[in-house]
């Protein structure tokens, strides 16, 4: 078998849940998705590259059979387009933090609004009559999609987004360096937006 067709093969067994065949596939591909992250230097200090590809690579394995095999090279692309997209979902993030987002959060904390805020930060609005009056139809279908999250992605959205706590908090309770917890917390509202974007019209392209 040549290379391109062990490539398709290793890809379509990976579809299929091989998962031997999708860590030889991310073995041969990430260290060349991983080079060509670039994290700001005013952010290195927070977040690593192997930061942004534990979570590329934990979405890999989540959301392999969602791949669709085409040519050699598919898979590449595949993988460095998620982890460019983690990365600039978590710089979104950080610059968010850094803008005062934190202490906004703490405080719709306290005041058992943090719901309200999260829906907000997902870019579910209530603009019109129409969309205001059901707001607490959207805000309970927010309260179900976290539910179903995966156990870290729910876990990361209940510490941070809902109690209020602080990342340097959260991340030692989730064992995760303060990086990652920012990725995972990343991922967790794309996550949402998806899952919202099947039971509601309330959500849009931001957040």
């Amino acid at each position: 078998m040549n290379e391109p067709q062990h490539e398709m093969d290793l890809m379509r067994r990976a579809v299929d849940g091989d998962r031997e065949a999708l860590t030889a596939l991310l073995e041969r591909h990430g260290p060349a998705v991983r080079a060509k992250l670039e994290i700001p230097a005013r952010w290195r200090s927070l977040l690593a590259v192997d930061d942004v590809m534990q979570q590329t690579y934990t979405d890999a394995f989540l959301g392999i059979r969602e791949f669709v095999p085409r040519e050699d090279g598919s898979f590449a692309g595949w993988l460095a387009r998620i982890a460019s997209r983690n990365l600039v979902d978590v710089l979104r993030t950080l610059e968010s933090r850094k803008r005062g987002g934190d202490r906004r959060r703490v405080q719709l904390a306290e005041e058992g609004s943090s719901l309200n805020e999260l829906s907000f930060l997902l870019g579910m609005t209530d603009s019109t009559p129409s969309r205001a009056a059901r707001r607490e139809e959207a805000l309970a279908a927010l309260a179900t999609a976290i539910e179903t999250l995966p156990e870290a992605y729910r876990r990361v959205v209940e510490l941070y987004d809902l109690e209020g706590r602080s990342m340097e908090e959260v991340a030692p309770k989730m064992n995760r360096s303060l990086g990652a917890a920012y990725m995972l917390r990343s991922r967790a509202h794309r996550l949402l937006r998806e899952k919202l974007g099947a039971l509601t019209r309330f959500i849009s392209d931001g957040g």
